[in-house]
């Protein structure tokens, strides 16, 4: 600005005034920013939950199978061989009962 033909700067009260409202108006930058970053990292968290949960159900799921086909696999081989599973219960039974007399 000119005044009497000498320049003049904003006054400290003008510096002051505008800082003020460039930091308020900053204040609500950061806060919208933080509100976004944090629903960010609830929506991400959730879906992390939710994928882990359907992984473990799936493992589940997976696990109960697998033991259901080995069960039938092992009762088909013990009718199919009965002396042979007779013998190794009477075996394995004999070596328990020694190993626990020491």
């Amino acid at each position: 600005m000119l005044q009497d033909g000498k320049f003049q700067g904003p006054t400290a009260s003008t510096d002051f005034a505008g800082l003020s409202a460039q930091f308020d108006v900053l204040r609500g930058d950061v806060a919208t920013l933080t509100h976004s970053v944090t629903s960010m990292a609830e929506k991400r968290g959730r879906q992390m939950v939710s994928d882990i949960s359907d992984g473990i159900g799936d493992a589940v799921h997976s696990v109960e199978q697998r033991g259901k086909t080995a069960e039938a696999s092992i009762e088909t081989t013990v009718a199919s061989h009965s002396y042979l599973a007779l013998f190794l219960a009477v075996g394995a039974g004999l070596m328990i009962g020694a190993l626990s007399q020491r």
